[in-house]
């Protein structure tokens, strides 16, 4: 080789050598398109890395002969002196350190990690995951300042110093009642949610990597330390603790967040009954006991164990993680319902169970409202109610009629206000007249809460017209509270169920799940405004546990309202009509998309016949047969019904209004999907900009749009631009579902999408992910992975690591094809698994790629960023021969 050639070569491999495999044939093609270079730099650099690898052998024996650790108290290690030994553990030996230059003090706690220093590939995980660990900033978990390795090559870390106690010795030193222990669990609980959000587990929560930093302040160690160590470690339990580690990980298979849900539950059951669990690695198939039956007779909160809170740490403990609670959040939420005595999920009570939670809850004022109840139905059959019924009548329709004119008075001094010359020429708004009406009423009403609250729900129903969420929730919790103080339960009933329909607009699906529950117990009559008002609970439970991706039960919820309201209204009522609307988008996200069709066009049908011109509710007939048009096509009709949607609730509704801005977002999804991407893109960004100052930035419908802007940003060629939008998302969508939902799978795939466009290898992480969430939230072989997996066969194969079978691209042309799509994303698909069996060289394999790639570019625009990303993975393949 000529010293020209052997120089550009040494060039290329020194550019390269430092970046994970899985980069090199990328960042070499993006270095040059000398064909026979790249294939030569590839050799030196594979031949460098099999002499690596077998130097790494013997090496390894001679580090495992070593003493335990090189480093001793006294000796120092970059800028730290080792000044006291902590602990020795499966991980490694700990270490207290203070500065060595006395620049300033700090102590922090060094941990070197035992018989590491010939694993190469940990290393390289340990430096890749140290950046991502170090940015997880939160009170009840600790920094993780630096870390390196030593001279003799073992890596460490640098940590925050904890002295304190574990957590279950500070329990039981502080004598922390029942309450307390649930309490500081729950800050536990708060830490490990927050690193969840991040994409992070930690795979080894127990006592000992919980300390306290003070009082009320646990702190959390070693995040995600066992979940990068064990990563290809041929024994699954070298790097956790069996007695807290969930079933899979025992077993080696991949984890995600139900594994520390797990972990947390066994924790919980400890604290609960002030005893270890003691489970071992051949406990991986055996139930964890309930707190009640491990606690002892000297256990002086045995009884109250049993119930709910046995139930919460059953299902965090169970052994399938599809039965465990879907995020730590979903733990926390049934905790702190716990704390106030309101019902909890895990419990899946009845009614009885729930009216008893609602006595608990509201002691005093049950115990009064129950006098009057008992008084009520006793005194039906006492002649002493029979002799005063007329009277009572009578001063019931006298407390109707005053209380019926000071409402009328009281409205008609209100519109005074937007008399002309009241306000002198100026135009007064519905949110300025509601707002001086809250005023004047707060001032004039005072002994009057039964005035008060029916004028309080009024003005929450129009604030909740005017989409002004928040005002319409803090109206109508105070009409449900004064309701409650006065006795009105039917006006108590109707506040509550208007409480949980503006916590859902607002996005606090468990919140609402929460009010439903505690409604329940005055939802028991029979009479037709209870039924009616059990229904209207019913269809927002439904709305609640879809949003919650809880479909069976939201199947459930949907058919008893749809059944109630038949009977009670008919098929022809608006209120019947709402029902079969929810019905409709439940089909669509369970892929039964001929049963949404049939329903979605009769519903419409009958409205267009029967409502007037400007009724919302043509608006929300016309989104539910737009969204199952948007994934059957034409889409030109889908496209046709979001502009007259749009267009009726601009009328009815404004253009700024909540409502308005989702048909906005709607009809911008039905322009992208006919790749109409320059349109979409300026009415995604008016519609982000819009719920953003609407809802804050943590608000799902702001995920769904900024993750909707991302994919159209990466289609027209900016995935920069899409990068920060679709990790927004995605931060938004962990914190309110959890990994187990599709919304976060959507996500998932995205950010996914992006990073393989701009060639980062994380793709691969979170790809496999979008497929995993996929399946736990819709179940496995579902239709609605295709996507994540046609993208992760991609990336498999421009990253270098092709599946042997190509099984993923298999996957992902089988559910392609059997979810009838159009013929070009099906034909984009058969050239990735073409591309996959000519790099496994498959006889025949060449001669299918050129008649799939043939195929797809006679399908598609030559402007089509598929084309080209067909290219990339086509040359990749080639390449990896």
């Amino acid at each position: 080789m000529a010293n020209a050639d052997w120089n550009r070569l040494r060039d290329l491999f020194e550019k390269v050598c430092d970046l994970p495999q899985a980069q090199w044939r990328s960042r070499l093609e993006a270095l040059t398109e000398d064909r026979a270079a790249i294939e030569e730099a590839m050799a030196l650099l594979q031949a460098q890395t099999i002499s690596f690898n077998r130097a790494l052998g013997p090496l390894g024996q001679l580090m495992a002969s070593l003493p335990e650790t090189e480093l001793q108290v006294g000796e120092r290690l970059g800028q730290w002196q080792m000044v006291e030994r902590l602990a020795s553990g499966g991980m490694g030996t700990v270490f207290v350190a203070e500065r060595a230059d006395q620049l300033f003090r700090q102590r922090v706690a060094i941990k070197l990690l035992r018989g590491l220093a010939a694993d190469a590939g940990v290393a390289s995980r340990l430096a890749e995951e140290r950046q991502i660990l170090a940015e997880l900033e939160h009170p009840g978990i600790a920094r993780l300042f630096d870390g390196g390795t030593t001279p003799a090559g073992h890596p460490y870390l640098v940590m925050e110093y904890v002295p304190g106690a574990p957590l279950d010795a500070h329990c039981e030193r502080e004598g922390l009642d029942l309450q307390a222990r649930v309490r500081q669990f729950l800050r536990v609980c708060l830490a490990v949610q927050a690193a969840h959000q991040r994409l992070v587990i930690h795979c080894d929560i127990k006592p000992s990597n919980i300390l306290m930093r003070d009082a009320d302040s646990p702190v959390l160690l070693d995040f995600g330390i066992a979940q990068v160590l064990g990563q290809g470690s041929a024994d699954p339990l070298a790097f956790c603790t069996p007695a807290y580690a969930s079933p899979e990980q025992l077993a080696g298979a991949s984890l995600d967040v139900t594994s520390d849900v797990f972990s947390l539950g066994i924790l919980l059951t400890e604290l609960l009954a002030c005893r270890k669990v003691g489970r071992t690695a051949a406990d991986r198939d055996v139930r964890v006991p309930l707190p009640s039956a491990l606690a002892g007779d000297d256990c002086g909160w045995r009884k109250r164990l049993r119930g709910d809170l046995d139930a919460i740490a059953g299902k965090a403990c169970a052994l399938s993680p599809q039965a465990r609670y879907a995020s730590v959040q979903e733990l926390v939420a049934d905790l702190k319902a716990w704390l106030d005595r309101r019902p909890v999920a895990a419990a899946n009570g009845g009614w009885s169970y729930r009216a008893r939670r609602f006595l608990h809850r509201h002691a005093l004022a049950s115990a009064i409202a129950a006098l009057g109840l008992v008084a009520l139905v006793a005194g039906l059959g006492v002649a002493l109610w029979q002799g005063h019924q007329a009277r009572l009548q009578r001063d019931h329709a006298l407390a109707e009629s005053a209380k019926s004119r000071a409402v009328l008075e009281f409205m008609g001094g209100l519109f005074e206000l937007a008399d002309p010359e009241m306000a002198r020429g100026r135009e007064v708004t519905a949110q300025e007249l509601l707002g001086r009406g809250v005023e004047r009423m707060r001032g004039q009403f005072e002994d009057r809460p039964e005035v008060r609250a029916e004028l309080l729900g009024a003005m929450a129903d129009a604030q909740r017209g005017l989409g002004h969420y928040d005002e319409a929730l803090s109206l109508a919790s105070e009409a449900s509270a004064l309701a409650l103080r006065v006795g009105d339960a039917a006006l108590y009933r109707t506040q509550e169920l208007t409480r949980a329909r503006l916590l859902h607009q607002l996005g606090r699906y468990p919140e609402a799940l929460s009010v439903l529950d505690a409604l329940q117990p005055l939802l028991l009559a029979n009479d037709r405004d209870t039924r009616l008002a059990q229904a209207t609970a019913a269809h927002q439970r439904g709305l609640e546990l879809q949003a919650l991706n809880r479909r069976d039960e939201a199947r459930a919820a949907y058919e008893a309202a749809h059944r109630s309201r038949m009977q009670l209204l008919g098929a022809g009522d608006r209120r019947t009509q709402e029902v079969a609307m929810s019905l409709v988008s439940l089909h669509v996200l369970e892929g039964r998309l001929d049963d949404a069709g049939r329903l979605a066009r009769s519903t419409l049908a009958d409205i267009r016949r029967t409502a007037p011109p400007r009724d919302p509710l043509r608006a929300r007939a016309l989104d539910a047969l737009a969204m199952v048009l948007a994934n059957t096509g034409p889409l030109a009709e889908a496209e046709a019904l979001r502009r007259e949607e749009l267009a009726l609730r601009t009328s009815v509704y404004g253009p700024g209004h909540p409502g308005t801005v989702g048909a906005a977002n709607d009809l911008a999804s039905v322009l992208y999907a006919q790749r109409r991407f320059g349109e979409a893109a300026v009415l995604f960004r008016q519609v982000l900009a819009m719920r953003r100052a609407q809802f804050g930035n943590a608000h799902p419908g702001v995920a769904t749009v900024a993750n909707n802007l991302a994919t159209c940003e990466l289609e027209s060629g900016h995935a920069a631009q899409g990068q920060p939008l679709a990790e927004e998302a995605l931060r938004i969508r962990m914190a309110k579902y959890g990994l187990r939902h599709h919304s976060t799978a959507t996500s998932l795939h995205t950010l996914g999408a992006i990073e393989l466009d701009r060639g980062d290898a994380k793709a691969l992480v979170h790809l496999q992910q979008a497929v995993d969430s996929w399946e736990a939230a819709m179940g496995e072989g579902t239709r609605s992975a295709a996507g994540a997996l046609r993208d992760l066969a991609r990336a498999k194969i421009v990253f270098g690591t092709p599946d042997p079978g190509c099984a993923t691209a298999q996957r992902a042309h089988a559910l392609t094809a059997e979810a009838n799509d159009d013929p070009a994303r099906l034909a984009y698909v058969g050239v990735i698994r073409a591309a996959c069996e000519a790099a496994a060289r498959r006889p025949g394999a060449d001669a299918a790629l050129e008649t799939a790639q043939a195929n797809l570019k006679r399908l598609l625009d030559a402007k089509d960023a598929r084309l080209r990303r067909a290219e990339e993975v086509v040359r990749a393949a080639q390449g990896s021969r």
